[in-house]
């Protein structure tokens, strides 16, 4: 460009300046039309940013940012998932595979009403005898020692005839359940749950289909005052000579079963008709449990001796 011409730009672009109100020429890109276009520019450039950042992945370019997961931690959380968990004994509390209670199947709107109408007035009735002294002041028996995941069972013996048959259960029966269960064998023990005994072998219980009732196998038994007592435990595959060294009889099967974990701070992690119970642990957090042939007298089967 020659000294002449580019004297003759600079005063176009002076006089343009020196008149703003002159209209534009055709074709001009003012102002006003490159903010319009801003949007689509910047499209352009994050599309054109974005493809070179792709690029630069794809090429093998080195990146400074550090991956969200490492190789490392892959294999940690891998290991982890392969390593046993120390449940504390609590998988040997099973006396046959009848309890396992599966998925929750599902229930209408108007049955989870009537559900939580009984569930309330299930607590009501356990909360009648908070403790075990409680208990005992009503006249209820202990029946067998107490068993991590079970508790002790303080037995109601005037309602074994008043136990659910093959229809629903009736509120009197709710009201009525064999056994009031505890957290302990001290007089302040707390209440649990309830327990419950069909008269059928097929009872149909609370209303829905989640109350899976269990049984037991080879139970030692033994008549005491006003009633009959399990003096090795309910969940306890004794033999016959474990049950005559105590005196008691042995019987091959119970009739259905059921146990409520109805009260606050017991709730059940595996269903409120679960047969065991997490939350019920012998004083140090266990499981453990003793040899059926050293329960002899002792009010708990729990390895600590805690009582």
């Amino acid at each position: 460009m020659t000294a002449t011409e580019s004297r003759e730009i600079a005063s176009r672009d002076l006089r343009i300046t020196e008149a703003p109100d002159r209209p534009p020429a055709t074709g001009n890109r003012g102002p006003g039309i490159i903010r319009r276009r801003l949007p689509v520019i910047a499209v352009i450039v994050a599309v054109g940013i974005g493809f070179l950042v792709g690029q630069s992945t794809s090429s093998g370019s080195t990146s400074t940012q550090k991956p969200l997961v490492t190789p490392a931690q892959i294999s940690s959380a891998a290991e982890a998932a392969q390593t046993p968990v120390d449940d504390r004994g609590f998988s040997k509390l099973e006396n046959g595979v009848q309890h396992n209670h599966g998925f929750e199947l599902p229930m209408s709107v108007s049955d989870r009403r009537e559900l939580s109408r009984e569930m309330n007035l299930a607590r009501e009735t356990a909360l009648q005898y908070p403790t075990l002294a409680d208990a005992e002041r009503a006249g209820l028996h202990r029946a067998g020692p107490f068993s991590p995941g079970l508790g002790t069972h303080m037995i109601a013996y005037q309602n074994y005839l008043n136990g659910p048959g093959a229809g629903r259960m009736t509120d009197d029966q709710i009201r009525h359940p064999l056994a009031w269960i505890y957290d302990g064998t001290k007089p302040d023990s707390p209440i649990a749950g309830l327990f419950y005994s069909a008269n059928v072998q097929d009872p149909a219980g609370f209303i829905g289909p989640n109350d899976v009732w269990h049984h037991h196998t080879n139970i030692c038994i033994k008549g005491v005052r006003g009633g009959i007592d399990t003096p090795l435990g309910a969940d306890r595959d004794v033999t016959a000579a474990q049950c005559n060294a105590v005196g008691g009889n042995l019987i091959k099967a119970t009739g259905p079963l059921l146990h409520v974990w109805v009260v606050p701070g017991y709730e059940d992690s595996q269903g409120v008709f679960a047969h065991l119970n997490p939350a019920v642990t012998c004083t140090d957090g266990t499981y453990n449990t003793i040899d059926e042939s050293k329960i002899g007298t002792r009010a708990t089967v729990c390895r600590d001796g805690s009582e």
